[in-house]
């Protein structure tokens, strides 16, 4: 069980995760998303809600059917016309919809991660590729799509000084109109923050941080060979039975490319919002993730298998208080299955849902679909 430091690290990395995309794939980091999103959102609701007003959020998820993009280049090639985007900018970001996937990245950024929805930054869609773990600083390359109207922000520094914007710069042709290099002080790597509109008032910015020899040409090159669609995202389960009154808001799915392959795929529900309030649909959440089980036999291991009782004959994990329960049930042919519940399920609620999770066949084989 992570203590209560590690659990303050975990929420400042979550705040930052808008503009700093995580450094390694961590499924048990992953699997305490809801909990720490929920104690983060009712202890500071407010500040939340004003950042994700800040960026223009929308928070009612909607399926968005633009005519589709014109059929991509062959994987890993740049699209001669460089039409890199959608018809129609987004107005809310339909959490279970893949907008944007990797068609080419440089070697080396085995970790993948995709996020859409109501983050806590506000409403988007969030894609990025990053170096395996070293303990050193961040390198990768991570895309943003901001809803119809939101313009991008300053990166966030390590410091916790504010960047201050430099010398703007002409890119390359993207969507068949102009882009430009935003440069800003304080960055500690090789830095390319290329930007773009994917769609009528709609803003992409991809950042590049410490990879390639001129992260420049590494930016352009990824961004001509970006995959935008609106497909529904593939993910290693579904789930039935969830109240009516509760609404998909967001979905985050990592993976490794790395030997041993790991990966984690969450989708988190919460009530469904006549006003509109960011901070109130973060504070109470249901969270059902899926990772690719794994037997961790070191208990200093954060991934280490504890359980304290049984579900469905497999072994798991169970505990909560005030009304909040945490389910984790393991080796479910292969994955595990965690049930993560802010008091929005009866009491019970977590053991009752578990039936209802059906996972796709052969779990352990499934993987996210981000880079193609």
């Amino acid at each position: 069980m992570l203590d209560e430091r590690q659990i303050g690290d975990l929420m400042l990395t979550e705040i930052e995760s808008a503009e700093q995309p995580s450094v390694v794939l961590n499924v048990e980091r992953a699997m305490s998303t809801a909990r720490r999103q929920r104690r983060l959102a009712q202890g500071a609701g407010a500040a939340m809600l004003a950042v994700a007003l800040t960026v223009g959020g929308l928070t009612v998820p909607d399926l968005l059917t633009p005519d589709r993009p014109p059929a991509p280049a062959p994987s890993g090639t740049a699209p001669a016309d460089g039409q890199t985007g959608l018809p129609v900018a987004l107005t809310t970001v339909d959490p279970q919809r893949v907008y944007v996937r990797f068609g080419w990245l440089p070697d080396g950024l085995p970790n993948l991660q995709y996020q859409a929805g109501l983050l806590l930054s506000g409403s988007g869609v969030y894609l990025s590729a990053s170096t395996a773990p070293g303990g050193g600083q961040w390198k990768g390359v991570a895309i943003t799509l901001y809803p119809k109207g939101v313009q991008p922000s300053a990166p966030q520094r390590d410091s916790g000084e504010a960047a201050r914007p430099g010398e703007t710069t002409p890119g390359p042709q993207l969507n068949g109109g102009a882009s430009s290099f935003a440069s800003y002080s304080g960055a500690e790597q090789p830095e390319a923050i290329l930007r773009w509109r994917y769609a009528p008032d709609g803003w992409a910015q991809l950042k590049v941080v410490g990879v390639g020899a001129d992260v420049r040409s590494t930016a352009t090159q990824v961004a001509r060979a970006l995959r935008f669609g609106d497909d529904p995202i593939p993910m290693p389960a579904t789930v039935a039975g969830v109240p009516a009154a509760l609404q998909v808001i967001a979905v985050d799915v990592q993976e490794s490319l790395d030997e041993p392959k790991v990966w984690y795929a969450s989708t988190t529900w919460s009530p469904k919002s006549i006003s509109g309030d960011p901070g109130q649909q973060r504070a109470r959440t249901m969270t059902v993730g899926i990772s690719r089980y794994r037997n961790i036999t070191d208990p200093a291991d954060n991934e280490y298998v504890d359980p304290n009782t049984t579900v469905g004959g497999h072994p798991a994990r169970f505990g909560g208080q005030n009304g909040s329960e945490s389910l984790t049930v393991y080796d479910v042919n292969g994955a595990n299955v965690t049930i993560d519940d802010s008091a929005l399920l009866p009491t019970g609620g977590t053991r009752a849902l578990f039936p209802a999770v059906t996972l796709v066949a052969e779990p352990a084989n499934w993987h996210t679909h981000l880079h193609r």
